[in-house]
């Protein structure tokens, strides 16, 4: 073999090599949808609601994007990651839908320069690809706390949604668990609100 050979060879080995230790490329996904306004003609509660940051189950603090097919085992896409911490994602998404529903009459995240009547609380149990039964799921549960001045907690309740994922793509992975975020949040103002009719419609009847 010739020394033109030779370097041929090495050559080739050398790219080989140099392909089978880069590193994938990494894909970076956001949540969308459309934020509609809830209000069907009626006012809006004149109260100040205050969102503050949520926080999330030690599995949802990173960034890459969760899947599941058991409650005891978890598995991670490492080249398929959110723009952000899910919490920074769903705390934002929770602050324009609320301020978008029209529903009370001032919506600012905390802390705020401006005193709020309440504060909204909340914690992500779940949000994920679920597998199950040859399905695959957008899954979505929150915790949600609503505070008053005094710090007691006037409502507190867990919604989930869960979202047939069309194909089994990450894009529609993302998509499914962006619907089951917003079916969760507008189940949460619509919960709100009523809690508050219901209450204030208590203390109105109290005070007469």
């Amino acid at each position: 073999m010739n020394k033109t050979k030779i370097a041929t060879a090495c050559f080739v080995v050398l790219g080989l090599l140099a392909n089978c230790g880069s590193v994938p490329q990494t894909f970076y996904y956001r949540v969308d949808y459309q934020i509609e306004d809830l209000r069907n003609g009626n006012q809006a509660i004149p109260l100040t609601l205050g969102i503050s940051q949520f926080d999330a189950d030690v599995l949802y603090e990173g960034d890459r994007i969760v899947y599941r097919q058991s409650p005891y085992q978890v598995q991670f896409y490492h080249y398929r990651r959110w723009i952000a911490a899910p919490k920074k994602i769903v705390t934002e998404k929770v602050l324009k839908q609320f301020q978008a529903s029209g529903i009370f009459a001032n919506v600012v995240s905390m802390p705020s320069v401006t005193k709020s009547d309440y504060t909204l609380k909340g914690e992500i149990q779940a949000f994920e690809e679920w597998d199950e039964g040859g399905s695959w799921y957008g899954l979505v549960t929150i915790e949600f706390k609503l505070q008053n001045t005094d710090l007691e907690i006037v409502w507190k309740k867990s919604l989930s949604e869960k979202t047939l994922i069309e194909k089994k793509e990450h894009i529609e992975i993302v998509k499914a668990i962006s619907r089951s975020l917003h079916k969760v949040v507008k189940r949460s103002i619509e919960e709100i609100k009523n809690h508050l009719k219901l209450e204030n419609n208590i203390s109105n009847q109290n005070n007469n």
